[in-house]
């Protein structure tokens, strides 16, 4: 008997149970309720089930309750600007995969290939927006647009941006889009150079409005939903970048706190978007149209006029209006004047009334409960930073400073207190270190070390001893060197090896650690090499009690080789100490070197021995003996460089200025004069003005 004919896989019984709900729609009664009007045969071919598997198009599916919800929710349904052919889909996603490797032999081609972009997506800018894959290139081909094609794009975008900054592909588009078109706000097009640049090339006209205009037409479509879209999870962050945009506020991606866009966003082309733009390391204020800052004033106006303080102080816990929230008091506080925080009209007295902060008062139960809260407590970190200095006195003194022990050992209300001691001064900061330091063993036991690093900057920055505080730690380790760093970098399961049994027990910091968990040990041992004094000397004591075999390993570990670079260049690293340390490696030059972590320490070596020149010619003997095998591999080649070993083979006596360090020129481009010539002229001066006492007919002769 022949088998039934079925499908298999997901895709089909996706069909059969969308079939078989259909059926059930169908068979129902009508009721009163007016219905959406019947898609038509294209469109029901656009909702078949096999688009939904790496769809080219996914819709937002609004809930029920959205669709006709408060504070301006849309009540249509999102449109649908139609599907990329699988010819231009192909076309669209090589050219993404061009961009990205950006292998152009110079600008002139990029600008050419560019361009043959844009002229192919002419007029299917917004299918490739809300394009699953085709979005990606829609980023990365912005940040690599000059002002020109941007405000193009812009003006492509325009009456439709109510939409787009709702849709879950589109909304990053829009986002790219503001923060490439932000350093052009200032500049006025001029039609005559771009019609005689460009105008044989394309026949567009070019757009009438200048992007400074473009941004306030953006303002006008989302007028009257700002309270809706500040809660919606896609137009939420696309919202941040536009209020930083309107204040000339930088707009930073790659740092992880950032609160214009969550962690798990792609970075396509726009973490150093402003930056390159510049041509800054990092990104700075830039200046905007007036007209800007009185929007942007009507804008924070109307997004929280509409709530009461009741549900603005629930927005603080909420994980999408929460970031929003931060950057309103962010801009508040920080943009128009720390002086805002005095109109009862504002955000921040609408958060926090009472500035006494007295025990059981609404502000102070309020302010309790964001501590303790994961999202909240990104809000309160935002006010603490921000907020006016006699606020923040007034909330340290009357809720912080008795509590900060306790608050310091909470996971969450820990992150608080590191905003809250970096504004301490040093009196304030020397109590604070005295409540805190008797928790450092608990928090160290739990590989809480955020706190402690924090707190060892900050005693640096302010000049407060840290004596006390290396104590505390000191007893939170095994009294035993080797065994102390093992633990603070979090390296037992790499030594345990050859250990015996006894290195098993249980001790503060043991066990398998984790990636995160060496690197937040790396960086707090890098911090107490920072501290002079005892604090830094644990680590340096640690250092060299470990034996070559280990030190290998930690040069070669990627997290552990930093502690080694910074405790042979830092300040607070001693010739006693560099003395002893720096000969450890010799004989083991060449597999440093040859190694990707390994090399950087190498590196670190030439500065560790400039006044060391005996052991530093030393170490370039040895590198020159493995010259072919550092010059086969490319961070081999970067040390041979680092260590100016052509000149070391070619002109010995230029290298062995360059070694001590008496070949760097001055102002004047003539080179620095040696301790013994400087001492020639002491002594040729000083018998030229015994002379001259001698001398009578001398110095009438210099008088005359």
């Amino acid at each position: 008997m022949p088998r039934e004919n079925q499908k298999r896989g997901r895709r089909a019984a996706e069909k059969a149970e969308k079939d078989a709900s259909k059926r059930k729609r169908d068979e129902a009664p009508e009721d009163a309720a007016p219905k959406r009007l019947k898609p038509s045969t294209d469109e029901m071919e656009i909702e078949a089930p096999e688009f939904n598997e790496g769809a080219d198009y996914i819709p937002l599916e609004e809930p029920q309750d959205q669709e006709q919800g408060q504070d301006g929710a849309p009540s249509s349904d999102m449109p649908f600007y139609g599907l990329l052919d699988p010819e231009e889909q192909e076309y669209f996603s090589r050219a993404g995969e061009m961009l990205e490797l950006n292998q152009f032999q110079d600008a002139e081609e990029r600008r050419l290939f560019i361009d043959s972009v844009y002229r192919e997506a002419n007029g299917k800018e917004l299918k490739i927006a809300c394009s699953q894959s085709c979005s990606r290139l829609m980023e990365k081909l912005m940040s690599m647009s000059d002002i020109r094609q941007i405000r193009r794009l812009f003006n492509k975008f325009l009456g439709h941006f109510l939409h787009l900054v709702q849709h879950r592909f589109a909304s990053h588009c829009c986002e790219t889009l503001f923060i490439n078109a932000a350093p052009g706000v200032t500049q006025k097009p001029s039609k005559t150079k771009e019609i005689k640049d460009y105008g044989d090339e394309e026949d567009e006209p070019e757009p009438e409005l200048s992007l400074a205009e473009m941004f306030m037409q953006v303002v006008q479509e989302l007028e009257g939903n700002w309270g809706y879209l500040l809660t919606e999870r896609f137009a939420s962050h696309t919202i941040r970048v536009l209020l930083l945009v309107l204040a000339g506020e930088p707009v930073d991606l790659s740092t992880s706190d950032s609160v214009v866009a969550s962690r798990k966003k792609e970075r396509v082309g726009t973490v150093n978007a402003e930056s390159t733009q510049d041509g800054d390391a990092a990104p700075q204020k830039k200046g905007v149209p007036e007209n800007f800052e009185t929007t942007l004033k009507k804008i924070m106006s109307d997004m929280v006029s509409v709530l009461d303080d009741t549900y603005l102080r629930a927005l603080a816990t909420h994980p999408v209006g929460n970031p929003v929230l931060q950057v309103l008091v962010s801009l508040e506080l920080s943009h128009f004047g720390k002086s805002s925080a005095k109109d009862p009209k504002s955000i921040t007295r609408r958060l926090i009334p009472d500035e006494n902060f007295e025990e059981g008062s609404e502000t102070s139960n309020f302010i309790r409960g964001l501590l303790y809260d994961p999202v909240g407590s990104r809000l309160l970190e935002t006010i603490v930073r921000c907020m006016p200095g006699k606020l923040f006195k007034s909330l340290y003194k009357n809720f912080m400073r008795d509590q900060i022990a306790s608050f310091a050992r909470n996971t969450t209300a820990g992150y608080v207190v590191l905003r809250v001691l970096e504004r301490l001064g040093k009196d304030d900061l020397q109590s604070a270190m005295e409540s805190i330091v008797k928790q450092i063993p608990n928090l160290l036991e739990r590989s809480r070390t955020n706190v402690p690093k924090v707190l060892i900057e900050r005693c640096v920055v302010r000049g407060v001893n840290t004596a006390p505080l290396a104590q505390s730690m000191e007893a939170a380790y095994d009294k035993d060197p080797v065994k102390r760093l093992n633990q603070i970098l979090r390296l037992e399961e790499t030594t345990q090896d050859n250990e015996g049994p006894e290195s098993q027990s249980k001790e503060p910091g043991s066990g398998q650690a984790s990636n995160a968990e060496k690197l937040h040990g790396s960086l707090l041992a890098q911090t107490m090499l920072t501290a002079p004094g005892p604090m830094s000397g644990l680590i340096f004591s640690s250092l060299l009690a470990q034996s070559s075999e280990t030190l290998l390993q930690l040069a070669k570990d990627p997290t552990a080789s930093r502690v080694l670079q910074q405790a042979l260049t830092l300040p607070t690293s001693t010739p006693q100490f560099r003395r002893q340390f720096t000969t450890r490696f010799t004989s083991h030059l060449k597999d440093l070197a040859l190694d990707s972590s390994g090399s950087h320490v190498v590196d670190s070596l030439w500065t560790a021995t400039q006044d060391l020149y005996f052991v530093k010619e030393r170490m370039a003997q040895e590198l020159a003996q493995h010259e072919f095998a550092l010059r086969d591999s490319f961070v081999g080649r970067a040390v041979w460089r680092n260590w100016s070993m052509d000149l070391y083979k070619r002109r010995r006596g230029e290298w062995a200025a360059k070694a001590k360090g008496i070949d760097r020129q001055d102002g004047s481009g003539e080179r620095p004069k040696s301790k013994i010539e400087l001492a020639r002229e002491r002594y040729a001066a000083k018998a030229g003005e015994n002379k001259a006492k001698d001398n009578p007919n001398f110095v009438a002769v210099k008088n005359k």
